[in-house]
């Protein structure tokens, strides 16, 4: 004892507090000297108190920075509180068997492990004050386990940082323990460590601690009621009641000798019920916040939902764009709102307006994407609201006309594959920092997004099949086009072969045309040269069919060739005036082709109305002319009611030496000699028939240019 007394009288501060508790806590006890004090107080409790007071000396008398969100004061108070807690439960439970097992311990050990048992924040604080500053903020903002983000910070919490700091210094086996585990459940500390019972007497004092909201603790939540605290431990809830009233008082008498400012147990009152209030003012904000979110949240829903509902079972542009109108307005809570969508796949924008009432949507109308084009700066915006006045002209009066008020403020539409289109409102300016509004805009981003995948997808659908017809087309032009040259090979060296014995058989003929060799003679060697010259003229068809003479195109009149080509029909007699109609439009442009061509291509065509109409009743013949401004082509078409053809006939009418005919009434190259006369002087010719009721024969040329 006397070693005690001279190591605590070396220190003046000390030996003042010292004996200043012993008198309190000795009421009418004259206490004057370390002596007495020490005798009174016992050694257990002088090794706490001097072993407290010099931890909290060396990290309290800190230069403390202004605007510092770690408050020591308040934190040494929960500390204090909770070593003070811990002496009172640790008297408690010297009286119940149950309690003595599970948390009997010496109280001033008990004293001494609770106010140290926070060690861990200080540590941290000092080696990290901002950091440890954004700690406590976080904490502040978010709520919840300060150990928590401390982890998240500094990849330990204070629990862990205070457990090595004790085991550095070699403090008692029992102070590093509370340390390391007192954010642990008292149901849950296992026997197997060396001191379980003050670590269950911190758990519990801590808790305690903080249900009453003394000092800081950094962690406000309480995962124990009062009756399941005092069962945990195994005292009676009548006991924590004492333990609960007795504590401000005690932390009084035990803040005096730490050396913090001088409390009262009614200071210890109103600071907790202080801090319990504006813990509640922090909730009330926060669920007035999360009241907030979910109302944003219901109405996104709300208009999610009418989006939806307005689309219908096939998504398109303006219905996507006419519904999306009127649930930005009801989500936005303007009285109008207007979305402007863009389809690269069709090559238009699209512009619906929708009101908030829920009416019919309104719009739907289709601009030339030229018309938008400074739209583009929206594209690489991000997510905010721009002003409206960077539009077009063009859009802002239509969009004016939508609104029913001049637009002020458009919000882009962007998905993954880009720009989509933009959202349009007038008024003041919307919030951009709605979480809500982003999911919004994506919803419809995704719609419009669906839709341009699937216009892009019939186009692409329209394209293979055009381009389907069109292999099939050239297929079929390929494989006519090389029976043509087949043929022509043919024909050509079947003509020159045929040549010259017809040649001979001509000139044989004549030689036997003589008046001494009788008239039967002479008849039959006219007869032979007649069909040699027959056969002659057939084979100089074949030539011509096989290697017709190139065109010389040059730029004519129409009206003047057709009227003179059916007048000498007319004079032929194989028409009469009656049976023939001509419709030349006026002002018709001239064709560029080779005349000559063209005319033996008309002179087939009549000729076969003509023979087609020879069983007919009242032949008609009807010749027309128009300009085809689309294709810039002049369009002639030749129309007969005469006996027509059957689909197998009109399939091979173009098909080299297939005739319907009787035999010897024709050799079948008419119509197929009239098609290549067409194709080499750039135009084309087409046959519909129907069988009974006549022909129509449409020829298409070139016009003449300049």
């Amino acid at each position: 004892v006397r070693d005690v007394v001279r190591l605590v009288e070396s220190d003046q501060s000390l030996s003042a507090r010292l004996v200043s508790l012993a008198a309190r806590a000795h009421t009418g006890a004259k206490v004057g000297t370390v002596d007495q004090a020490v005798l009174m107080l016992g050694l257990d409790a002088v090794r706490s108190l001097v072993l407290s007071v010099q931890i909290f000396e060396n990290f309290s008398h800190r230069k403390e920075r202004p605007g510092r969100r770690f408050n020591r004061v308040e934190f040494w108070k929960h500390s204090l509180a909770v070593g003070c807690a811990a002496r009172l439960l640790a008297d408690e439970a010297g009286r119940v068997p149950e309690a003595r097992a599970l948390i009997g311990v010496p109280p001033e050990e008990g004293f001494v492990c609770g106010l140290l048992h926070d060690l861990g924040k200080v540590v941290l604080d000092a080696c990290f004050p901002k950091s440890y500053d954004r700690v406590v903020g976080r904490v502040e903002e978010r709520g919840g386990c300060i150990a928590d983000v401390e982890r998240e910070f500094f990849g330990l919490d204070h629990a862990l940082g205070g457990y090595r700091l004790a085991t550095h210094w070699q403090l008692p086996g029992m102070i590093a323990e509370s340390i390391w585990l007192h954010h642990g459940s008292p149901a849950l500390t296992p026997e197997r460590l060396a001191h379980p019972r003050h670590v269950r007497l911190v758990q519990a004092a801590d808790r305690l601690a903080r249900q009453m909201r003394i000092g800081y603790s950094g962690n406000p939540v309480a995962d124990l009621s009062g009756a399941e605290l005092a069962a945990a431990v195994g005292l009676p809830a009548e006991a924590l009641e004492r333990v609960s009233s007795a504590l401000p008082e005690l932390v009084e008498e035990r803040s005096e000798f730490l050396g913090l400012d001088r409390l009262t147990s009614k200071q210890v009152y109103e600071e907790a019920l202080a801090r319990a209030n504006a813990e509640l003012a922090r909730a009330n904000q926060a669920l007035a916040d999360s009241n907030r979110r979910l109302e944003h949240r219901s109405r996104c829903f709300e208009a999610v939902t009418r989006l939806r509902g307005g689309i219908g079972q096939v998504p398109t542009h303006e219905r996507i764009a006419a519904a999306a109108a009127g649930a930005a307005a009801g989500f936005l809570r303007v009285a109008r709102a207007a979305v402007l969508a863009y389809s690269p796949a069709r090559g238009v924008w699209v512009l619906a307006g929708g009101s908030a009432e829920g009416e019919s949507p309104e719009g739907g109308e289709l601009l030339p994407a030229g018309d938008a084009g400074a739209m583009g700066f929206v594209a690489d915006a991000r997510p905010a609201w721009l002003p409206a006045s960077l539009l077009a002209g063009t859009l802002l009066d239509r969009i004016s006309a939508l609104l029913e008020a001049p637009p002020a403020w458009c919000y882009p539409l962007r998905h993954a594959q880009g720009f989509a289109g933009a959202l349009v409102v007038g008024g003041a300016r919307p919030a951009d920092d709605d979480e809500m509004l982003v999911v919004l805009a994506d919803w419809i981003a995704t719609w419009l997004a669906g839709a341009e995948s699937a216009a892009a997808a019939r186009r692409l659908n329209e394209e293979l099949a055009e381009t389907h017809r069109r292999l099939l087309a050239s297929q079929a032009e390929l494989t006519r086009t090389r029976s043509l040259a087949m043929i022509g090979e043919m024909a050509a060296g079947a003509a020159h072969e045929l040549n010259n014995p017809l040649a001979v058989i001509s000139g044989r003929a004549q030689l036997l045309d003589r008046e001494e060799l009788g008239p039967e003679v002479r008849k039959a060697a006219g007869l032979i040269r007649e069909h040699a010259h027959k056969a002659s003229g057939m084979v100089s068809e074949l030539m011509e069919f096989a290697k017709p003479p190139a065109p010389a195109p040059a730029a004519w009149e129409v009206a003047g060739l057709l009227e003179g080509l059916l007048r000498e029909w007319v004079e032929q007699g194989a028409l009469a005036k009656n049976q023939l109609t001509i419709h030349i439009s006026k002002n018709s442009p001239r064709a560029y082709a080779d005349p000559a061509h063209i005319r033996t291509i008309l002179n087939e065509l009549i000729r076969n109305a003509v023979q087609a109409m020879r069983q007919t009743p009242e032949p008609r013949l009807v010749v027309n002319c128009a300009p085809d401004v689309a294709d810039d082509r002049i369009v002639i078409r030749v129309q007969d009611n005469g006996c027509g053809m059957t689909p197998e006939v009109l399939e091979r009418a173009f098909t080299p030496f297939f005739s319907h005919r009787q035999a010897g009434r024709g050799r079948g190259l008419g119509l197929a000699k009239a098609a290549r006369y067409a194709e080499i002087n750039g135009g084309r010719l087409r046959l519909t028939s129907t069988p009974g009721e006549g022909t129509t024969a449409c020829l298409e040329l070139p016009v003449a240019r300049g």
